[in-house]
């Protein structure tokens, strides 16, 4: 398992320390449930991109053949 040093603003530190203590869990294990859904977030995101960018090319096709 990968190990990094994360320097965090007071206030984004005692916010995620609240709401972990909330979920009775600990502020690492709150950190990576927060990063794991940026992943996810993100790749949602590059992936509707590539498929508007598909639909945007395909619909520029068919408006050329009708």
């Amino acid at each position: 398992m990968a190990e990094t040093r994360l320097r965090l603003p007071d206030e984004t530190y005692e916010q995620i320390k609240q709401i972990a203590g909330g979920d009775a869990q600990s502020v690492n294990s709150a950190m990576i449930a927060a990063i794991e859904e940026y992943i996810v977030r993100r790749r949602r995101e590059r992936y509707a991109s590539i498929g508007r960018k598909v639909a945007q090319r395909d619909r520029e096709l068919l408006d050329r053949l009708a």
